[in-house]
This record gives C-alpha cells, structure tokens and sequence, in this order.
C-alpha cells in the first residue's frame, strides 16, 4: 500500500484537531439531553385514575356543601393538570424532534466548514512544502529553479524560497570557481613543466646571441635583434607559465594596501600621465602575499598604461568598510568591450598581437587565492575600471 501524500495527511490532522471541540459539544449536549427531567405518558394516565377513583368514593360520603364544592374544584383542577400535562408532553415531544434535527444540520454544517477549511488548509500549505521539496531535488539534480515564486504563496514560505533560490545561485558559484581553480591547476601544472623544457634552451640561445652580435657583420644585426626578442618574449611566456597555477609562498602577513598602491602608482605611471590616489583611511590592510599582490596590481597599472598608450589619466580608489576592501582602478582608454569583458581573465585571451594571454589569468587566479574576486565595467566618459574586492 502506497503512503497517503503530505497534503492528504495533513488534511485527515486538520479534520481530526478540528472535530475534537465539535465532538465535545455534542457530547455535552448529550449528557444534558439526558438529564432533563421529563413526564411519561404512564404516569399522567395514573395520576388520572387514581383521582378519579378519589372523587367517586368521595361521592358516597356525606358531606356538607363547601366539602362537595371543593372536592368539584380538585377534579376540575386535576383534569386540567392532566390536560395541561398530555399537552407539555406532546410540545415537550416535537420540540425534541426538532431539537434533535437542528443539531443535526449544525453537527452536518460543521463538519462540511471544517472539511473545507481543512482542505483549504492543507492545500494552502501543502502546495509549498511539495514545491520546496522539489526545490531540494532540483538542487541535488543541479536543475535550474524557478526565479520568482506562485502569487498565491504564504510569505513566510516565499521567504524560504527565496532563500532556497539563494543558496542554488551561491552553490552553483561555488561550484563554477571550484572548476574553474581546479582547471586551472591541471593547466598550471602543465604551464610549470612547460615552462621549465622551455627555459633550459633559452639561457643558451639568448648568451649565444648576445655573442654573436659582438662580432657578427652589421648585415645580420637586424635578424640577431629578432632572435633576441623572441627569445626575450618566449622568456617572458615561460615565466609567465611558471606563475600560473603556483600558489603564494610563504606565510599571509598584514600588507599596507595604500602603500603598495602609492608606490607603484608612482613607479609604474609614466610622467606624462595624470595619476590619482584616494582612500577613505589610512594604511588599509590585507592579511596575504606580499609579492603576488605586488604582481596582481603592478599588470593591472601596466595594462592601463598600454590602454591609454602613454598618456590620459589613472586612478586608484581604496575603500574598506565592515565587510570588505574595494580596490577600483580606472583609466580612460579606449575600454573593454562587454562581451569581451570576461574572456580577457581566461588564459591565452590577449588584445595584444604580442601578449602572452596569462597577465589577467594569473592576476585573477591570484585575487581568488586571497578569498577575493575582480570585475571589469565601464569607466564614465571612456575607459576601463577594474574592481577588486577582499573580505576585510
């Protein structure tokens, strides 16, 4: 035998709890039904006969006026008692009859109000459960939810739903930056290896190079400059492999935000760009990796520079309050297109015909690693601004 479902479980509890206080009136009822005093029919029929026996033997004694008068008068009264009673008793009678029906119909009525309010019930708060217990397995199944709860839902269930809804989007994050670090782990153990083949050829090729153009004629100059700067770029994209996927070294200390960004704001801003710094405090600390936060905001300021191609203006904004640390910098180069705007943190994405593609890899792998997350949008009136967050 199939379980009944929750609602027509929760409909017979509704129906039972709510049928108690009916059933303790009615036996309420009862109990004073049956104690009511009343006068059977036998009874009036006795008191009848035995005063009629009464006032014919009184008939035969002798007696005075004022005695036979008032023996008249007792049997007119006795004969009106039995009339009066016979009457009482057949009201008495139908008044129960229609006593009995009229509780009848309310005993009926109620039992219907309470079957429909208790369906109305079990309706009104089965509905919900069964729809978050489909929620549940909608999670486990890694299905998506409805985004808005039905109209007709409780409050306090659309709240839970709501919350449900919630904690699927922040699974589903969660699960979607666990990929995400996962891959790039596989790919940084490949990079690291990678890395490591290509930089035992390239020490020999670039001090090989370097020696060739000492004595080599001033017709292969030029090709000797070409080799040098590829091997340069190839060294370039070993180190970067080597970075990618290699987690902080070391043990998290407090960095001075504002500091570091102070100083590289007026080391790695050329001259002729305008630069601007703003926090809301002084010294804005972060418990974690001194020189990969150096590395992450050091390729985010060098990428401006290139965007605005030496001139224009950057600006850095530290925020903190309870909850986080806002790092934004802005330029107003050129921008970032908006279906570009998360593919350029994926590696080998790069805008640069000469770009190695890893830069923004590794400065978003390296933010993640210190719990935080990096978002790009518009600058107003032209640009790109970068927002890096850090729970504080």
């Amino acid at each position: 035998m199939s379980r009944l479902s929750f609602r027509i479980r929760l409909f017979i509890a509704l129906l039972v709890v709510s049928a108690v206080p009916l059933l303790m009136v009615a036996g309420a009822g009862a109990l004073f039904w049956v104690n009511q005093p009343s006068i059977s029919k036998a009874v009036i029929d006795s008191v009848g006969s035995t005063a009629k026996r009464l006032v014919q033997q009184q008939a035969n004694l002798q007696m005075t006026r004022d005695q036979q008068a008032a023996m008249l008068d007792h049997a007119a009264n006795v004969k009106r008692l039995m009339i009066d009673a016979t009457q009482t008793g057949a009201r008495a009678k139908t008044f129960r009859g229609q006593a009995a029906a009229a509780i009848a119909v309310v005993a009926g009525s109620l039992v219907l109000l309470i079957a429909g309010v208790g369906a109305l019930l079990s309706r009104q708060y089965a509905a919900p459960l069964n729809e978050i217990v489909d929620w549940t397995r909608r999670i486990q199944r890694h299905e998506p939810l409805p985004t808005e709860p039905k109209p007709d839902t409780m409050p306090e269930l659309i709240t839970l739903q709501r919350s449900l809804f919630e904690l699927q989007q922040g699974l589903e994050q969660a699960r979607a930056v666990e990929l995400e670090s996962e891959r790039l782990r596989a790919f940084g153990e490949v990079a690291r290896r990678v890395a490591h083949e290509m930089k035992n050829p390239l020490t020999p090729i670039r001090l090989a190079v370097r020696q060739l153009s000492r004595r080599a004629p001033a017709d292969m100059q030029v090709e000797l400059e070409v080799i040098a700067a590829e091997s340069a770029r190839l060294e370039t994209m070993a180190r970067d492999f080597a970075e990618l996927g290699r987690l902080p070294q070391g043990i998290a200390a407090p960095v001075d935000l504002c500091e570091l960004l102070e100083e590289l704001l007026q080391n790695a801003v050329p001259d002729g760009m305008q630069r601007e710094f703003r926090s809301n405090e002084v010294g804005v600390t972060l418990e974690g990796f001194y020189d990969a936060l150096r590395r992450v905001f050091s390729n985010l300021l060098r990428n401006a520079v290139e965007a605005c191609e030496g001139s224009g203006k950057i600006t850095i904004a530290v925020h903190r309050d309870q909850d986080r640390i806002e790092v934004i910098l802005s330029d107003n180069g050129p921008g970032i297109p908006a279906e570009k705007r998360e593919m350029i943190f994926q590696p080998y994405f790069s805008g640069k015909p000469d770009g190695t593609g890893l830069g923004l890899a590794i400065v978003r792998q390296t933010i993640e690693q210190h719990h935080g997350t990096i978002a790009v949008s518009d600058t107003p009136g032209g640009g790109a601004t970068f927002l890096v967050r850090f729970p504080a």
